[in-house]
């Protein structure tokens, strides 16, 4: 044991055994190692945030969603994917009713198995360009944000940092 541990170990002439024990707030303030943290009123931690991010953010998700099923519906028909397969007719099925007010706007480029959608291609663009307008909108209309303020309540010594 080397003498600064020592010295934060030994006990005070003034202070009975067990009335307060080696580690008292005397010794650690007398310690050059350490250093006192700022009082409670003297801290405060401040953070911001909008009420409105979660609708902000589930409208990109959401949409995000919507999109990538779209683009993969574009892949499994570019690359001819086999119908027989479950996940291949879930895909179909989810985006069908998704693509319905964009069938026939424009032509659709068959080459043997390949099927190249180009109506998906542009409802694709399209749901993309909404779910930004609408979080856009969800942004101007609603966002605000409300600064937090908390008082720290913790006292006590922390490592001197060199």
């Amino acid at each position: 044991m080397d003498r600064r541990e020592r010295d934060n170990v030994r006990e005070e002439p003034d202070v009975p055994r067990g009335a307060g024990g080696p580690y008292r707030d005397r010794w650690m303030r007398e310690d050059p190692d350490y250093v006192e943290e700022p009082r409670a009123a003297e801290t405060e931690v401040v953070s911001s945030f909008s009420p409105a991010r979660r609708a902000f953010e589930m409208i990109y998700l959401v949409f995000a969603v919507i999109d990538v099923l779209i683009l993969i519906r574009i892949l499994l028909k570019v690359l001819g994917a086999n119908i027989g397969v479950p996940f291949t007719r879930f895909i179909y099925a989810a985006t069908d009713p998704l693509l319905t007010p964009f069938r026939d706007l424009l032509p659709t480029v068959v080459s043997g198995k390949s099927i190249f959608e180009m109506s998906a291609v542009v409802a694709f663009i399209v749901y993309a360009l909404l779910g930004y307008v609408l979080a856009r909108l969800v942004a101007i209309m609603f966002m605000r944000n409300v600064m937090v303020s908390q008082s720290s309540r913790s006292r006590g010594y922390r490592p001197r940092v060199e």
